[in-house]
């Protein structure tokens, strides 16, 4: 059949915009979320893509915590932080993004929490997670998200392999580092309460194993003060009858314990049925630091009992805005819980966590996000006292208070105790 010379034309026409359309470099890009492995990759224009778990209008973070179980009173971290992102996102989100936190029930199960890390990295895709609650935990799922470059903010654990030598997508703790912690109430056992002979009991897990090495090590600047004892237990025990009467043998002056709430409320249940109450307790702050601990032991059993504190209570920072807003906000959507302890450290971890946002801006990828820890110098608009980071500091906070429980509160009764990175010194205030 003949072509006419009209066809002909059209023919022509239509093969050269396709040549056109081929030769040219394309002028146009698409933005999508990154995949886990790969948030920080390059768009041709050579602007950085948006890492997963960011929208134009949302961002996806994620928690881990026991939410049921024994250990479940850290759920009030979780707590602490979906009431701060509330706030944030009636005021206008975070550079106009608002949060949306994903939260799972690990019950303090390292296995479990394998699992749900995984879930939450690569089928929710979440930007990042903060607070995370557990030693063990968090020691569990390191080597997974290491290799992700998977950015983790304040974790709930002071454990020194998070932080000592800083990892690079690890920035803080919602607790002050566990020998750092230990150092300082071992010093102030010596030289405030006049310890001699210090007994040891140690949840026998990675936690309490670093805290008895940390005494242990630390115990070698103090000539004639010795160990007299050391007891040991796992997190689900509730039966401390044999500790507490090998305690009572040992005769010590001072106790130091470190453990999860429950079992430093049910040995000083068990050494207080046996009426060995003359001794100093002094426990870490992961346990003694929450006022859950007065219904869990008794006012009565726990009252004298010393631990640490990483944030001013209430009570005593009346005056500050940021406790203010904490104050009120957190009591109106759980009007039912305490105040003092894993609220605040849910809080806190989750102002650290929107400040690092909001500093990093519109280019919100992995790399820039923990680059912008690093602008964090003695920052205090939040309830921590000071938050500080640097490529050789990934600690967030090192300054804590000693506390002790008189008629059923938390009363601090020293003045902040610091430790600087740098010179690997504690400062203590005279």
């Amino acid at each position: 059949m003949a072509i006419s010379k009209k066809q002909l034309s059209i023919i022509i026409s239509l093969f050269m915009v396709f040549m056109l359309s081929a030769c040219s470099g394309g002028t146009s890009s698409t933005t999508e979320s990154s995949s886990s492995s790969g948030p920080d990759t390059n768009s041709n224009e050579g602007s950085s893509e948006l890492a997963q778990g960011v929208t134009d209008d949302e961002i996806l973070i994620g928690f881990l915590g026991p939410q049921t179980g024994p250990i479940a009173i850290y759920d009030l971290v979780r707590k602490g932080i979906d009431s701060y992102f509330k706030y944030v996102n009636e005021n206008g989100g975070v550079n106009g993004r608002q949060l949306k936190l994903i939260a799972y029930d690990d019950q303090y199960q390292p296995a479990k929490t394998v699992q749900l890390a995984k879930r939450l990295v690569e089928d929710d895709k979440v930007f990042a997670m903060v607070g995370n609650v557990g030693t063990a935990p968090n020691l569990a799922v390191k080597d997974y998200l290491v290799e992700k470059g998977f950015p983790m903010v304040m974790t709930g654990t002071g454990v020194n392999a998070l932080t000592n030598p800083p990892l690079p997508n690890y920035m803080g703790s919602n607790i002050i580092n566990y020998s750092i912690e230990g150092q300082i109430l071992l010093h102030y056992a010596i030289e405030e309460l006049g310890a001699k002979k210090i007994a040891i009991s140690y949840q026998n897990d990675d936690y309490g194993k670093e805290n008895l090495a940390t005494i242990k090590e630390a115990l070698e600047k103090y000539p004639g003060v010795e160990i007299v004892e050391e007891v040991s237990f796992i997190a689900t025990d509730t039966e401390f009858s044999s500790q507490a009467q090998k305690l009572e043998k040992a005769n010590p002056d001072t106790i130091m314990h470190f453990s999860t709430p429950g079992p430093a409320a049910n040995l000083k249940k068990a050494l207080y049925r046996i009426g060995f109450n003359d001794a100093n307790f002094v426990v870490a702050s992961v346990a003694g630091g929450d006022s859950n601990i007065f219904e869990l032991a008794g006012k009565e059993v726990w009252e004298g009992s010393y631990t640490g504190m990483t944030i001013p209570l209430p009570d005593y920072a009346k005056d500050d805005p940021q406790m203010q807003v904490f104050v009120e906000r957190f009591s109106q959507d759980y009007p039912n819980d305490p105040l003092v302890g894993s609220p605040m450290t849910g809080w806190g971890a989750a102002e650290v966590l929107v400040e690092a946002i909001k500093r990093t801006g519109d280019d919100l990828t992995w790399d820039n996000f923990l680059k912008s820890f690093y602008t964090f110098d003695n920052w205090q608009d939040s309830i921590h006292s000071s938050v500080t980071f640097g490529e050789g500091n990934h600690y967030g906070l090192t300054s804590m208070t000693v506390t002790q429980a008189k008629d059923g509160e938390i009363l601090p009764i020293s003045d902040p105790i610091t430790f600087d990175p740098a010179t690997r010194e504690i400062k203590f205030q005279e």
